[in-house]
């Protein structure tokens, strides 16, 4: 008698690629009174700001590596806001406005942002599965000015580069300036608080140069490997 067998059930749906590696990706964005002024195409820092972010996300969304990315955002001033919480990058709306003056018009206190970055940071390291894929964090600092406190400010930035519990944390930074007059002071500062002074820092007055830094900033963190 001969035996039947029953084709195997193919159901179509997404296909979902495993994860190589975890990067968070965490832009702090100044929202200080300064970015009101003009940069280059006719638009404010704010709003350059905002485009480079969404450009940046949209980047890695379309990207083969998608996958492998977390994203969160926090904008300051004298205060820290979270505007978009740690969430994975497929699931960010890069749509969706990221102006670092909402809610916020203040002075710049680079230190405050760093210090709720660490917190954000250490949460991501340690919701981590033990034995899981390599984590690690790149921290987006842009600023258009020098900070109220940059005695605070240096110190947080060492903390972070210490790397606590081993933490792979990488601190790039951009100075937002403005066409002919650039802030001496918060570029040293920026660059001290970099990674690396050369490799993770950058002054830039449009945003599609802030974009393409962030996104060098983020490939090279994460070992080259965003597209």
């Amino acid at each position: 008698m001969e035996t039947m067998t029953q084709d195997p059930v193919f159901v179509s749906g997404k296909v979902e690629t495993p994860r190589h590696f975890a990067q968070l990706i965490l832009p702090v964005l100044d929202g200080s009174g300064s970015m009101t002024e003009q940069a280059r195409g006719n638009i404010t820092k704010a709003q350059a700001t905002n485009m480079a972010l969404r450009e940046l996300l949209t980047r890695i969304k379309i990207s083969g590596v998608a996958q492998n990315f977390t994203c969160g955002v926090l904008t300051f001033d004298h205060a820290v806001k979270e505007r978009l919480a740690t969430t994975p990058i497929d699931n960010v709306d890069d749509n969706d406005s990221y102006d670092p003056l909402a809610g916020h018009g203040g002075g710049t206190s680079i230190f405050h942002a760093l210090e709720e970055a660490e917190r954000v940071v250490e949460r991501f390291f340690q919701q981590a599965p033990e034995g899981g894929v390599p984590h690690s964090a790149v921290i987006l600092l842009m600023s258009d000015g020098c900070c109220s406190r940059p005695d605070l400010t240096r110190a947080h930035a060492q903390r972070i580069k210490n790397g606590p519990n081993g933490y792979r944390i990488t601190i790039a930074c951009t100075l937002f300036a403005t066409v002919g007059n650039v802030d001496v002071a918060g570029e040293a500062l920026l660059r001290e608080v970099a990674s690396d002074p050369v490799k993770y820092y950058k002054t830039v007055y449009d945003a599609e140069t802030l974009r393409a830094f962030m996104l060098a900033s983020a490939s090279a963190a994460s070992g080259g490997q965003i597209p």
